[in-house]
């Protein structure tokens, strides 16, 4: 175990937060841990030979860096789409994935169903959560992610022009299926909060204009969201990229509690807290560039810098700006952890 021994995880933490208060210590939000850091966290105890292992591995190096959460998917809901093939490996094309290129195409589409998806493991891996933390379920990709991945992006553009109506057909039924999932998932009391994972910005730009997101995805996340709140629940963004032309859509339209995924190229978090507080939560958001390349010393010194900026104001969950892929040394992880560590002990 990482974390303090008297460092006791309590989602009620993650709740100031998501409140825009200050906790009474520091409280630590990431999406997803790299295999390498889970072995570091959980040592001995790393199992990952099926999907139960694996989550409750996860759930493990969650607990013992010390979160008052811990993130899952719950696998089924995947939309089919192409991939490139090289020798060995796998990757995604925001072009390549044409599967849906006009109407006959979008008939014989499978699309996946709620059914496809086996909820049952909340409540399974829930028995292995620390009994006052909550899980944070995402979804496989989001709303235009999986629009992209099933038209890509090129022919999706061309197509808003040349064909609207059928892309607003594969939006509709990517959008009904996200909002599906969320909806299931929210009914079990082991989730605390939501995360709505839909990467939507360039460096510089939305991936598509402004107004076009409006029409076709912002409608579902507000629907997502009101439907977390009328449970007495949370729901996180986690969007990449630039974010500036759609603040007051995702703060007032959409009403999300909290935004992650945050990059020192487009908006570095010191000057992102500044911005969004106390209109939403501030989660994460120390650059994955930054924890890959600087040296330990440096990164604690940052981290500890953002704890003092938002210690008294709140509304600020310590982490990545994105995730904690196995790149970042395990010496520069600890640094970012250890720095929260120290002052929640000041403190």
């Amino acid at each position: 175990m990482l974390r303090p021994r008297d460092w006791q995880p309590d989602f009620r933490n993650m709740e100031l937060i998501l409140q825009k208060k200050p906790a009474p210590r520091p409280v630590m939000f990431d999406f997803i841990i790299g295999s390498d850091k889970e072995k570091m966290l959980v040592g001995d105890e790393y199992r990952n030979t099926n999907e139960m292992e694996r989550v409750i591995t996860n759930v493990r190096a969650f607990d013992s860096a010390g979160f008052d959460h811990a993130c899952i998917v719950v696998r089924g809901m995947t939309f089919p789409r192409k991939t490139e093939e090289h020798p060995g490996v796998q990757t995604k094309s925001l072009n390549v994935g044409a599967t849906i290129v006009d109407w006959k195409s979008f008939s014989e589409y499978r699309w996946p169903e709620l059914t496809d998806c086996d909820f049952s493991i909340l409540e399974e891996a829930g028995k292995y959560l620390n009994p006052h933390v909550r899980f944070i379920p995402f979804s496989l990709d989001g709303i235009l992610e999986n629009t992209i991945g099933i038209m890509g992006y090129e022919n999706l553009c061309l197509a808003l022009y040349d064909d609207p109506d059928l892309v607003a057909a594969v939006f509709a039924n990517v959008g009904k299926r996200i909002d599906q999932y969320f909806t299931e998932c929210l009914k079990h009391d082991v989730v605390g909060a939501i995360l709505c994972n839909d990467d939507w910005g360039f460096n510089t730009q939305t991936m598509l204009h402004p107004d076009i997101l409006r029409k076709f995805v912002f409608p579902w996340y507000q629907k997502i969201v009101e439907k977390a709140h009328s449970c007495g629940k949370y729901a996180i963004l986690h969007s990449c990229g630039y974010f500036g032309d759609i603040v007051e859509d995702i703060v007032d339209t959409m009403k999300f509690d909290g935004r992650h995924s945050y990059e020192d190229k487009i908006m570095p978090v010191e000057a992102a807290y500044e911005f969004l507080y106390p209109r939403i939560a501030v989660m994460g958001g120390i650059d994955i560039d930054f924890l890959a390349r600087s040296t330990p010393e440096v990164i604690r010194d940052r981290t500890l810098r953002m704890l003092e900026r938002t210690r008294i104001r709140g509304g600020y969950a310590l982490g990545s700006g994105n995730s904690i892929p196995d790149y970042i040394s395990n010496e520069n992880y600890q640094a970012m952890l250890s720095a929260a560590y120290e002052m929640g002990i000041k403190r």
